[in-house]
């Protein structure tokens, strides 16, 4: 149902959050940041919404460690793990279908904890924010070569939201990359206007076309080998794009302000 009341006041709420955090963000500076290479890091992921990191995981280790999730995912459907990950297969949807997700996997292989911990993570989030940012979920994602009609342009959340992605394999055009529209971190009022509207046909944060404008010219496809690691505010406009050909493997890290695991897609 239609709330428009909730949706100024929960709009006036992320406003007053966003002005405090723009000023602890400014006062923090670089806090945190080893080095000109991660002060560059976080001078292109505040001006773009985004960074890309070529080879922050070995190609080989990446490409194996794929290999030993697809395991936990060829038959699909939906599972509950005895070590308390869980697999949910997106079918029957009307857009990602042929997805398949395996939350909170580094319960299944331990290895992959010290990617939910990566330290250039946390410290780029951080200063990026200027407050510390905690590891919520982290995410086996797989796109089948049937997944053609992704999601459009959207948002995760309102609110802040922070996302690290790491590619498990070489990832071009055709099978699926991460699609950011460049600076649209920045774009407050599309955001907001979207925020405030309800829309009965789509969901509450998804965007049309028509409400991008001039916003589509700046789309980047982030396209790199097994390895690469991409920071992003998803608070900017993304999508992933559809798969032409080929599948995609990638994990997914989600942060967020405060500590503890979250459970979603239940």
């Amino acid at each position: 149902m239609n709330n428009p009341i909730g949706n100024w006041k929960s709009t006036a709420q992320t406003v007053r959050r966003d002005l405090a955090d723009w000023a602890s963000a400014r006062l923090s500076g670089q806090r945190g940041v080893d080095g000109s290479a991660e002060a560059e890091h976080l001078r292109t992921l505040r001006r773009d919404g985004f960074v890309a990191v070529e080879g922050h995981w070995p190609r080989a280790e990446a490409l194996r460690l794929r290999d030993d999730l697809l395991k936990y995912v060829a038959h699909g459907g939906n599972r509950e793990f005895p070590e308390g990950a869980y697999l949910r297969s997106w079918d029957g949807r009307e857009c990602d279908q042929g997805v398949r997700r395996i939350y909170h996997v580094e319960r299944l292989i331990d290895r992959l904890s010290a990617f939910r911990h990566d330290p250039l993570t946390r410290r780029l989030a951080a200063a990026y924010y200027g407050f510390d940012v905690h590891s919520g979920v982290l995410v086996y994602q797989h796109n089948l070569a049937s997944n053609y009609d992704t999601r459009y342009y959207h948002v995760d959340i309102f609110d802040k939201e922070f996302k690290a992605f790491l590619y498990l394999d070489d990832v071009d055009e055709q099978n699926g990359p991460f699609t950011y529209l460049r600076g649209s971190h920045r774009a407050h009022f599309t955001r907001l206007r979207r925020q405030i509207q309800h829309r009965a046909d789509m969901k509450s944060t998804s965007f049309a076309e028509a409400d991008l404008g001039s916003l589509l010219q700046d789309e980047v496809k982030v396209c790199g080998p097994a390895g690469t690691l991409i920071l992003a505010d998803v608070r900017g406009l993304h999508r992933g794009a559809p798969q032409l050909s080929g599948a995609r493997s990638v994990l997914v890290n989600y942060l967020y302000r405060h500590a503890g695991d979250v459970r979603i897609d239940a």
